[in-house]
């Protein structure tokens, strides 16, 4: 007997998301989480991080989490690096993270990989990368020491079957769904950036 799995389109602009208060390390204003998803088994978390107006983080450091966001609203800047809407930040396990802000109304669907915590001042010895790239059909982050899974952007993902679990991420449409390996992604119209794990 087939087992039919239904799969949740989350509406990443409502007003009915639970959301908590993160204090970011380093920081001195807390951002609004929303947890999306989380799969310990395989070590990541799915976060959409709403900044507040203002937000910044003058110190310099590194944590042991790898980290990929891809910025629905607004812009963040780090380590000299500048990811807005279109754009995916890409940030290795211990890379140097300073001189980070934000612009009004930025908002970000982020995928941590590993433990979270963690945050130690300074460079690391061995100082993980941090790069930006477009969020769109040209993204194919494979995979990488420290960073579970891949990244890539799709024309369209909708009704795609993956062996693996993955995250869909429609940017332009602003939903967001967990799909069970083996289940069709939902027919959501637009460009899609799918998460392995």
């Amino acid at each position: 007997m087939t087992q039919h799995v239904t799969v949740t389109v989350v509406d990443l602009d409502s007003e009915e998301l639970v959301r908590g208060q993160h204090a970011i390390a380093g920081a001195a204003q807390p951002a609004a989480i929303v947890m999306l998803g989380a799969d310990p088994s395989a070590g990541t978390r799915t976060v959409l991080v709403e900044f507040p107006d203002g937000w910044s983080r003058e110190a310099t450091g590194h944590q042991p989490a790898g980290e990929e966001m891809v910025v629905l609203s607004g812009a963040l800047t780090i380590s000299g690096l500048t990811c807005g809407v279109g754009q995916s930040l890409v940030v290795e396990p211990h890379a140097t993270r300073s001189a980070t802000s934000t612009t009004d109304g930025t908002r970000a669907v982020v995928w941590f990989s590993g433990a979270g915590g963690g945050w130690a001042d300074g460079e690391a010895e061995q100082a993980g990368a941090a790069e930006v790239l477009a969020a769109d059909e040209t993204l194919d982050r494979g995979p990488r020491a420290g960073l579970v899974g891949t990244l890539r952007g799709l024309a369209s993902a909708a009704g795609l079957v993956f062996d693996t679990d993955v995250d869909v991420l429609w940017p332009q449409a602003r939903r967001w769904a967990d799909v069970p390996a083996g289940t069709p992604v939902p027919d959501v119209a637009g460009p899609a950036i799918v998460h392995t794990r």
